[in-house]
């Protein structure tokens, strides 16, 4: 350390301020660079501005510079730290997103010759089937966590994975959801308290009902359809712990409300069997309870 500084800084403690400044201005000729913010802060206290400015003029590093500098720079560093890290939010919620809808192409449709007798005849319990190819949701693990959750016979019947044509009559890539629930009675027709419940990852329609991408339709006794095209949780929902396996085991569990055990609406918003919902927000806050 500078031995004229270390006098200087002495003696202004003292209360000798012309002792210090002739130490001072000793100590300009010999500081090292490091050592300059410690004689400007005497230099301030000796209210001495020639000798500031002779400082000054020697330059003082960036991490030591008055605080009005330092807080300029600092303000200078929130715009591109603010990008940063939105630019980081909008990385992650990429990458840890569910995908949304798939594209319906050629390969999932087709001039599909309907069996002229149903398929199977179920009597009782209820009953999953994928529709077209894409499953997102695996549909055999559903079903077995809806039989444990309820306690209510759940099975898996075979998937239709190429659809018929009429069923994706529609000009916003959608299935026609009315379509599809008439296509599940006939292949697999559902007697006394048997439910059917088809689910696909492409959006629906309905005509009749005047909606377009619903999450569920179904019919007033044995049917329903599910669709996933929505159902894809973004980061921040995935971080409250929701995705789209837990929104669709919700769907499913209230069309098992409705049509399996022909539960009446309520008007309880965290109820699964609410009158409505508009939207994926409203299907986190129902409580998985029958």
């Amino acid at each position: 350390m500078n031995a004229d500084l270390l006098k200087a800084e002495r003696e202004l403690a003292r209360g000798n301020p012309d002792e210090a400044r002739v130490y001072a201005w000793n100590a300009l000729a010999t500081s090292r660079p490091e050592e300059l913010p410690r004689l400007l802060k005497v230099a301030e206290e000796l209210d001495d501005e020639l000798l500031v400015r002779e400082i000054e003029g020697r330059g003082v590093v960036a991490d030591e510079l008055p605080k009005a500098a330092r807080s300029f720079q600092l303000k200078g560093l929130i715009f591109p730290i603010a990008i940063m890290v939105l630019l980081l939010f909008l990385a992650l919620n990429t990458l840890t997103s569910e995908p949304g809808s798939p594209d319906l192409k050629k390969k999932d449709t087709s001039l599909l010759v309907e069996p002229r007798l149903p398929i199977l005849a179920e009597n009782s319990g209820v009953w999953l089937v994928r529709l077209g190819h894409s499953e997102r949701v695996p549909i055999r693990k559903l079903a077995q966590d809806v039989n444990l959750r309820y306690r209510i016979p759940v099975g898996v019947l075979p998937e239709i994975a190429v659809l018929p044509t009429y069923v994706a009559a529609n000009s916003h890539n959608e299935l026609d959801a009315d379509a599809l629930l008439s296509m599940l009675s006939r292949w697999y027709v559902a007697r006394n308290d048997a439910t059917v419940i088809g689910i696909t990852d492409y959006p629906m329609s309905s005509d009749a009902l005047r909606l377009r991408r619903p999450f569920m339709l179904r019919d007033r006794v044995h049917y329903g359809v599910v669709s996933t095209a929505d159902l894809g949780a973004f980061l921040p929902d995935r971080l409250r712990g929701h995705t789209r396996y837990e929104r669709t085991r919700k769907l499913v569990a209230r069309g098992i409300g409705f049509l399996h055990l022909h539960r009446p609406e309520s008007s309880d918003p965290h109820s699964l069997l609410r009158s409505q919902m508009s939207g994926t927000g409203d299907i986190d806050a129902l409580d998985e309870r029958l």
